[in-house]
């Protein structure tokens, strides 16, 4: 079956398989979580976590993608400085 399949169609199944696994791993981890007696932690507290730990996450990503077009910049002026002189 890999044969009639494209290089790029065999690379989208890869990476849902993947997927896949990741999610069985993330849904055992949280089984493992509910079954060693932390009846008191609900499932809405362990998303709200998982929430804050997303924002936190995407502020650093947007945080390092400023820094990035920052120092794109400033090389481009430098470069366009010397260009001058």
């Amino acid at each position: 079956m890999r044969e009639e399949l494209s290089l790029l169609q065999q690379n989208v199944l890869e990476r849902y398989q993947k997927l896949a696994q990741v999610l069985h791993s993330l849904d055992n981890t949280l089984k493992q979580f509910n079954d060693n007696g932390n009846e008191n932690v609900s499932s809405e507290v362990v998303l709200q976590q998982i929430r804050e730990i997303e924002v936190k996450i995407g502020l650093v990503g947007t945080l390092l993608k400023g820094s990035v077009y920052s120092l794109v910049l400033q090389r481009r002026q430098e470069l366009e400085r010397n260009e001058i002189v």
